[in-house]
């Protein structure tokens, strides 16, 4: 019976298979297919990893990482979120062995050894920063016209005077303290004008600190630079600013004007204005109108210099000059305001680093001359100074860009790359890669590097006046660069950090209205590999003018 059941059971032969199915499917089949690529790719491009990276070769050029997409390999990451991307990678690989990304044949080599960071640092005539400057950050980012990018690339196109001598000379010294004060000045009066009532002491609330600092700050230092009438005429300067600011990394990708009109629009109405204040600045010159310190209309005299230096180049009529201007007020905010934000904000959320730095800007108070910025600004304060370093390290997300020019370059005896390799070096995960400081300085690391820690780069010898050293620290702390090309306004951005300290604590009270809930709102330090460091939310707070 049991048999005679099993013969009378119907047969399927005639339903198609899964096997079947894929046959007549072309578009399961090419489905398949890419799969079946894309992890064979990722298996031999694993393997063509590690092979290079645990061999004992030399001269060899450094590994490219596992990727997916034969071709395009990292591109599609890249361009989806290089930010997160690249943070990832350094996450997974950054172990001090340098890796390759590849988007789609633009291959950027990753350092992080501080040997590595040393050596290419250091090794200008190899290694040079003006390749990556004069086609990204000027053609790309700030619109240069063609003429003045093949002027900067010709062989008499040296603007290594500009962009450093001429730099260094108006911010440091006399000059740099001029800027303090004027600095000091206008952040003062700024913050004045938004309180309310306007002549007492009560307090105003502040929905998000964050943005208050940004704004407040930002519109001093471009006041301090290009002069007051700019920001009086064009009152959207900051907004546009940071608009032009947070689309920097889609500008060096090349996109088009369609996929982010608002950046192009807001880049547009920054280079039109600079440009008709050029214009009247340079008519003025010629009647000798102009106060050569610092003008109203003429800004800065390191610009009322930068604006003669440039002038007399192929290729800076207005607007050639228009995006030189906009590079230096980029270069003057897009890291300095986020620092001096957080500068600020690790001050007031310590009570006891509160008290001493309250302590530190009143020692350095004259009620008939202001501030003593000189002292308040150099080894007089190591707090401050070493406070800044550490502000810088923690929070900083830049890249530090060299391009090899040399035939080749030895980063160590292993590894060799050759002429036209982009070379990035990641700041913050330089500044907290822990193998490497453990060696350089022990006690550097007593508190560990995913911690802030204001007296990190402070020195004490028995016997001696504790001190703010960064002496063996150069591949390790880059956020300013480093070798010969090292950021030629370091100082002046160190000091508008320690003007808006001194301004937000020394002329006005700030409180943070609920600190262990501000506590939640600090950012993720290593899921972005460089941009703006915000706070995840606002932080509210409030301030009022300080009672003397």
């Amino acid at each position: 019976m049991a048999a005679a059941n099993f013969t009378d059971l119907p047969v399927y032969d005639d339903k198609p298979s899964s096997f079947a199915a894929l046959q007549r499917n072309r578009c399961l089949q090419a489905l398949v297919t890419a799969l079946v690529v894309c992890c064979c790719t990722r298996i031999l491009s694993s393997h063509w990893y590690k092979s290079i990276k645990y061999s004992h070769g030399r001269h060899v050029e450094p590994p490219t990482l596992p990727y997916w997409i034969p071709g395009l390999k990292h591109a599609f990451s890249m361009a989806y979120d290089s930010k997160a991307f690249l943070a990832k990678s350094l996450d997974k690989y950054g172990d001090g062995s340098p890796f390759f990304i590849n988007a789609a044949g633009e291959k950027l080599l990753i350092i992080l050894d501080p040997e590595h960071i040393k050596n290419a640092l250091r090794s200008s005539a190899e290694l040079d920063p003006n390749p990556f400057i004069h086609k990204k950050i000027m053609g790309a980012l700030m619109g240069s016209p063609q003429e003045a990018i093949d002027h900067y690339t010709s062989d008499k196109g040296n603007t290594d005077y500009i962009q450093t001598t001429h730099i260094r000379k108006h911010t440091t010294g006399s000059n740099l303290v001029s800027l303090d004060h004027r600095l000091f000045s206008s952040l003062k009066r700024s913050i004045e004008e938004v309180l309310s009532p306007p002549f007492d002491s009560a307090w105003t609330d502040i929905s998000d600190l964050y943005a208050f600092v940004e704004h407040h700050v930002t519109r001093a230092i471009a006041e301090t630079l290009l002069g007051s009438a700019i920001i009086e005429s064009y009152p959207g300067l900051v907004s546009d600013l940071w608009t032009h600011i947070e689309y920097t990394d889609h500008f060096f990708m090349g996109l088009p004007r369609f996929l982010m009109p608002a950046a192009y629009a807001a880049r547009d109405r920054l280079l039109e204005n600079i440009k008709q204040y050029s214009k009247i600045s340079e008519s003025l010159h010629h009647q000798g109108a102009v106060h050569s310190e610092w003008d109203p209309v003429a800004g800065s005299s390191l610009l009322q210099e930068r604006e003669r230096l440039y002038s007399e180049m192929p290729g800076h009529d207005e607007h050639g000059r228009a995006a030189q201007t906009l590079g230096l007020i980029y270069g003057g905010t897009s890291l300095t305001v986020p620092i001096s934000f957080w500068y600020f904000f690790e001050a007031i959320r310590d009570r006891t680093l509160h008290e001493r730095i309250l302590a530190e800007v009143a020692n350095h108070h004259d009620l008939q001359s202001s501030y003593e910025f000189m002292k308040l600004t150099t080894e007089y304060c190591p707090l401050l100074q070493s406070m800044h370093a550490e502000t810088t390290r923690y929070y900083s997300s830049n890249l530090t860009v060299r391009e090899v020019v040399a035939g080749k370059f030895a980063l160590d005896a292993k590894y060799t790359i050759g002429k036209g390799t982009t070379v990035f070096i990641p700041n913050k995960f330089a500044g907290q890669f822990t193998p490497a400081w453990a060696l350089a300085r022990p006690k550097a690391v007593n508190r560990p590097l995913d911690e802030f820690w204001a007296e990190r780069y402070i020195v004490k010898e028995t016997g001696k006046r504790e001190r703010f050293s960064d002496v063996g620290l150069g591949g390790n702390w880059t956020s300013f660069g480093g070798g010969e090309h090292k950021c030629p306004g370091r100082h002046f951005a160190r000091n508008i950090a320690i003007v808006t300290l001194v301004v937000l604590m020394g002329e006005f009270e700030c409180d943070i209205k609920d600190l262990e809930g501000a506590k939640k709102l600090d950012p993720p330090l290593k899921k972005f590999a460089f941009g703006t460091m915000r706070p995840k939310g606002k932080v509210a707070a409030r301030i009022r003018r300080r009672c003397r």
